[in-house]
């Protein structure tokens, strides 16, 4: 089984609109900063809590969303351990705006202004 995906591959499946939850494991604070569209909160330290509130299908496929991709793998790991179909998005949030920012989805200043938020690393363009 498929335990993670990258940038390029979780944007194809989200431009092809796939059957899939998206679920950004990263606390409050971070999510209102920059978030992907159509994706669901619940911070890494209540995800064993709300799991039981969640309905997700077990058949439909989870990526899981964080800063780095560090968290989210390990979100991604609970959940397969309790039966989902889940994966973890390589890279993160950072990987993400770097992404969108080269496909001239994201404007500079807001690149600038994520990317400070998420940390510093090269201009993609």
């Amino acid at each position: 089984m498929q335990t993670s995906l990258n940038v390029d591959q979780v944007c194809e499946l989200v431009k092809r609109q796939a059957p899939m939850v998206l679920l950004d494991v990263r606390e409050p604070d971070e999510y209102a900063v920059v978030s992907i569209e159509g994706s669901m909160l619940i911070p890494m330290g209540q995800l064993e809590t709300e799991l039981p509130k969640l309905t997700i299908p077990k058949d439909r496929q989870v990526i899981c969303v964080c800063r780095s991709g560090r968290r989210s793998s390990m979100a991604a790991e609970f959940l397969r351990s309790k039966g989902f179909q889940a994966v973890n998005m390589e890279g993160g949030m950072r990987d993400w705006i770097k992404h969108r920012y080269a496909e001239g989805l994201i404007s500079e200043d807001d690149f600038v202004t994520m990317s400070t938020f998420l940390g510093p690393y090269e201009n993609p363009r």
